[in-house]
C-alpha cells in the first residue's frame, strides 16, 4: 500500500493525479491498459474534487493498494461526514435506526440514471446505479435529489464503491475497487 497527501488545494488536483497513476502504472504495468487508465484518472479527480469540495479545512490522504489483481483507491478524511438530502429528511452519518429498515437510498438521480447505496449497516454504504428509461422518468424523484453527479461518475467507474464513516475517530472513507486483467 502506498499513501498520497492532498492538502485540498484546486492546484494540486491535476499533479497528485498524474503522481498517483504514474504509481499504479508501475505497479501493475502488465494490467493496465488507455481505457483502464481513464478509469483510474477519473476516479481520482472526483475523489479529489470531492475532498476540495467538502473537506477543504482537513487533509486528505488517498490510499493506492493492489491485491489478487484487484486495485484499490481509497479517499480517507476527517470532515463532516457524508450527507444525503432527500426531500423528507438529511441524512448524516452514522444513520439512524429507521433509515436502516429501508436497505436501500437514493442519493442522486439524473434524466439517465440513479445513484443508490446499499445501506450495509448504520455506518457502511455501497454505492451502484440504475439507468433509466426516460420513457418512465418520475421528475418528482429526480428532482428531489440532492448534488451528488461525482459520486455517480466515481460507481461507473469502479467494479465497486462504497463508503465507510468510523464514528470513533470522525473518518471518512470512499473506496473505489477495479477488477484488473481476468
Amino acid at each position: 500500500m502506498k499513501k498520497f497527501v492532498f492538502n485540498n488545494e484546486t492546484e494540486g488536483i491535476y499533479p497528485l493525479t498524474l503522481q498517483i497513476t504514474d504509481y499504479i502504472k508501475n505497479i501493475a504495468e502488465q494490467l493496465i491498459d488507455d481505457g483502464v487508465s481513464f478509469r483510474i484518472r477519473t476516479i481520482l479527480i472526483e475523489l479529489l474534487t470531492n475532498s476540495l469540495k467538502h473537506h477543504s479545512d482537513h487533509i486528505t490522504n488517498i490510499e493506492v493498494s493492489l491485491k489478487n489483481n484487484k486495485l484499490s483507491i481509497k479517499k480517507l478524511d476527517k470532515g463532516q461526514p457524508f450527507q444525503i438530502k432527500t426531500r423528507q429528511h438529511l441524512l448524516k452519518w452514522p444513520l439512524p435506526v429507521e433509515v436502516l429498515k429501508k436497505n436501500e437510498i437514493a442519493v442522486y438521480g439524473d434524466d439517465f440514471g440513479t445513484l443508490k447505496g446499499r445501506l450495509k449497516n448504520s455506518n457502511k454504504l455501497e454505492f451502484y446505479t440504475e439507468d433509466v428509461d426516460v420513457q418512465y422518468i418520475d421528475r418528482d424523484v429526480i428532482n428531489g435529489l440532492n448534488e451528488h453527479y461525482g459520486l455517480m461518475i466515481i460507481t461507473r467507474a469502479s467494479d465497486m464503491f462504497k463508503y465507510e464513516y468510523k464514528p470513533g475517530t470522525g473518518a471518512n472513507n470512499f473506496t473505489s475497487i477495479i477488477q484488473l486483467g481476468n
